[in-house]
C-alpha cells in the first residue's frame, strides 16, 4: 500500500481512538465494525485508483481491417450517405490518408502484406491454398520481440490462420479455428457479424493484463453477398420496390439495369454501416477502459469494390482504383489532426507500427508514416492466381497495368469457360496507362502513346517481377473452382 495511504488510516485511527475516549458509551463493537469497513473502503479506492492508473499507462496498437471497402463510400472521403459517422469522427480528429493503395486486390495476399510488411510476391501468399512459408517473419513476432502481447480476431479466414497469419499472435481466433456457426450465431453475408467480432476483442481486453498490446481486427460485413440488417438495408435502400441484387458476376452477363446497380450499392452501403457501429462500440469501451488516450488505432481496407465502372464487379483481378484503392485513418497520441496527401500503401502501416512499437525494421519496405513522406515514391500492387499474372504500378500521376500471358493450363482447370473472363489474355501480354491527375476515372488508355515516365514505371515494374523468382510451384493448386471461391 502507497505510504501516502497508510498516513491517512494511522491518521484516522488517532482520531478514532481519541473519540472512543471521549465517547464511553459507544459500544467497541460497533466502533471496531466501523474501523474496518472504512479501512476497506480505503484499500478499495486506492486499488480503483491504482487501476484506472495502470490503464492509462497501457499501450494499444490496434490494426482494424474492414472488407471490400471503398474510401469514396466513407462520409469521411466525401460520401454523401450517411456510412461511417464513427469513423468520420476518428478521421476529424486524428489523420486521415487520401492517396492509399493495397499491395494486392483480394483478401489472403492484401492481408498476409497487412501483417509482413512485404509485397505478395515475397511473400508468396498469392493463391487460395497457399500459406506463408516459415522463413518470413510477422509483424506480431516483430511486436513481441519487443515485449508486446498479440492478440488477433479476424472474420474472414483468407486473413487468418488457413493462410498461416496467426503466427507471432498469443491469441488468434478466425471462423476457421474457433468461430463455429454455433458460436458466431445470427450472421448477414454467412461470417462472423462486425458486432461479434468486436465483443471479442473488446472481452479479451478487458481480462489483458498487458500494458504492451497489439491487436488484430477484421470485419467483413461489406462483403458480398451484401447483406446487412433489415434496418439498415431500408435506411439505404429508402423506398426502393425493384429487385435487390446481392451480388454479381465479374466479366461477363453484368449488364445490370440501373435499378439493380442502385439496390447493390445500397445494401453494400448498409454493410459498411453495420461496421462502423461495431467500430463505435469498440471506441465506446476502450474509453470506459480508460486505455483510449494511448491507443493508436489504424481503420483500412484489404481492397475495394468495383461496381461496373470498367464493367467489372467485385475484385480479384483488376487493378481499376475502386478495387486497389482503399481507406487508411490513423488515430492516436502521435499523430495530429488534418490530411495527409503523400503516396501511401498497405506496406507503409506495417512499417508505422513497427516504428511506433520501436521494432525491428530489417527487411521491411515500406516507410512510416511518422516520418518524412519519401520523394519520387512508386507503389506495386499484384496478382497471381489461376495463371492470371497482373500487375500494376503508380507513382501517384501514372499508373500502369501489365499482364503477361496467362497460364493457360492452369487457368482451364480452374474456370469452365475462357470467355467467362475475357480481359485476361493467353498469347501476348497487355499494358493499360493512365494519367491519374487528368484521367482519375481511368477511362483513357495511354499504352500506343506511353509517356516516358510510364515506360519509365513498366520497365520498373517488369525488372521488380523478374527479382521475384516467380515459380508456378510455389503457388499450389487451388482446391475450388474461381467461382466459389469467397474472397
Amino acid at each position: 500500500m502507497p505510504p501516502r495511504v497508510l498516513k491517512i488510516i494511522v491518521v484516522f485511527f488517532d482520531g478514532l481512538g481519541f473519540l472512543m475516549c471521549g465517547v464511553k458509551i459507544m459500544n467497541s463493537y460497533v466502533l471496531k465494525l466501523l474501523l474496518y469497513t472504512t479501512t476497506i473502503s480505503i484499500i478499495t479506492a486506492t486499488t480503483a485508483v491504482n487501476l484506472v492508473k495502470a490503464n492509462n499507462q497501457r499501450e494499444l496498437i490496434i490494426l482494424l481491417l474492414i472488407d471490400a471497402t471503398r474510401p469514396d463510400h466513407l462520409s469521411a472521403y466525401g460520401y454523401k450517405r450517411p456510412t461511417s459517422p464513427n469513423i468520420d469522427t476518428l478521421a476529424k480528429q486524428g489523420k486521415l490518408y487520401t492517396q492509399v493503395y493495397a499491395n494486392a486486390p483480394w483478401t489472403r495476399p492484401s492481408t498476409t502484406s497487412f501483417l509482413t510488411g512485404i509485397n505478395a510476391s515475397r511473400h508468396q501468399t498469392e493463391t487460395s491454398s497457399s500459406t506463408l512459408p516459415k522463413g518470413i517473419e510477422t509483424l506480431a513476432q516483430r511486436l513481441r520481440k519487443v515485449g508486446f502481447a498479440t492478440s488477433g480476431f479476424s472474420a474472414n479466414s483468407n486473413g487468418g490462420s488457413p493462410a498461416q497469419l496467426q503466427r507471432g499472435f498469443d491469441i488468434f481466433e478466425d471462423p476457421t479455428n474457433t468461430y463455429t456457426k454455433k458460436l458466431r450465431g445470427k450472421t448477414y453475408n454467412g461470417l462472423p457479424r462486425g458486432m461479434f467480432i468486436v465483443d471479442r476483442a473488446i472481452e479479451h481486453l478487458q481480462k489483458s493484463k498487458a500494458q504492451r498490446e497489439f491487436v488484430f481486427i477484421f470485419l467483413v460485413d461489406p462483403h458480398d453477398p451484401y447483406n446487412a440488417p433489415p434496418n439498415l438495408e431500408k435506411l439505404f435502400l429508402g423506398n426502393f420496390s425493384g429487385k435487390i441484387r446481392r451480388t454479381a458476376f465479374w466479366e461477363v452477363n453484368n449488364n445490370y439495369p440501373e435499378d439493380e446497380r442502385f439496390s447493390m450499392q445500397a445494401i453494400y452501403d448498409a454493410g459498411i454501416k453495420f461496421a462502423d457501429n461495431a467500430i463505435g462500440k469498440l471506441i465506446t469501451n476502450l474509453k470506459k477502459m480508460g486505455v483510449y488516450d494511448n491507443t493508436t488505432l489504424f481503420i483500412s481496407a484489404d481492397h475495394g469494390e468495383g461496381f461496373g465502372e470498367h464493367g467489372f464487379y467485385l475484385h480479384a483481378h483488376h487493378f481499376w482504383d475502386e478495387v486497389i484503392r482503399i481507406p487508411l485513418i490513423i488515430h492516436g497520441p502521435r499523430f495530429t489532426k488534418g490530411t495527409d496527401d503523400r503516396l501511401t500503401q498497405s506496406l507503409d502501416v506495417t512499417a508505422t507500427i513497427v516504428d511506433l512499437a520501436q521494432a525491428s525494421a530489417k527487411g521491411l519496405t515500406g516507410h512510416s508514416l511518422l516520418q518524412e513522406p519519401v520523394i519520387q515514391k512508386t507503389i506495386i500492387s499484384e496478382y497471381n492466381e489461376f495463371g492470371i499474372h497482373r500487375q500494376a504500378i503508380t507513382d501517384g500521376h501514372y499508373k500502369v497495368i501489365w499482364q503477361i500471358p496467362a497460364d493457360a493450363k492452369w487457368f482451364d482447370r480452374e474456370i469452365s469457360k475462357r470467355s467467362n473472363l475475357p480481359s485476361v489474355n493467353f498469347v501476348h501480354e497487355t499494358v493499360h496507362v493512365f494519367d491519374l491527375l487528368k484521367d482519375p476515372k481511368e477511362k483513357d488508355n495511354l499504352a500506343d502513346n506511353m509517356p516516358k515516365i510510364a515506360q519509365n514505371l513498366l520497365e520498373q515494374l517488369r525488372e521488380f517481377v523478374g527479382k521475384g523468382n516467380f515459380r508456378k510451384s510455389q503457388l499450389g493448386t487451388p482446391p475450388k473452382k474461381l467461382w466459389r471461391i469467397l474472397h
